[in-house]
């Protein structure tokens, strides 16, 4: 073989060797999120699904607002 191919086949072998090993090391090092990681996960995207809120009687925002008033 002449040198270049050699040094391809080489390149190439090295190039499987270190995939290799870095999809093993990930397999040895990660796992699946349970499901409490993945609720809290869901929780810093949207804290509004992660606890119970509580709704005044009086709104804050506007005080003029009547809920039981019928137009």
């Amino acid at each position: 073989m002449s040198k270049v191919k050699e040094a391809y086949v080489k390149q190439l072998e090295d190039d499987f060797e270190l995939e290799l090993n870095y999809r093993e090391w990930l397999r040895d090092n990660f796992s699946e999120p349970d499901e409490s990681e993945i609720n809290e996960m869901n929780e810093e995207i949207n804290p509004s699904l992660g606890k119970n809120r509580i709704i005044t009687i009086k709104p804050l925002n506007n005080h003029n607002y009547n809920p039981t008033h019928s137009a």
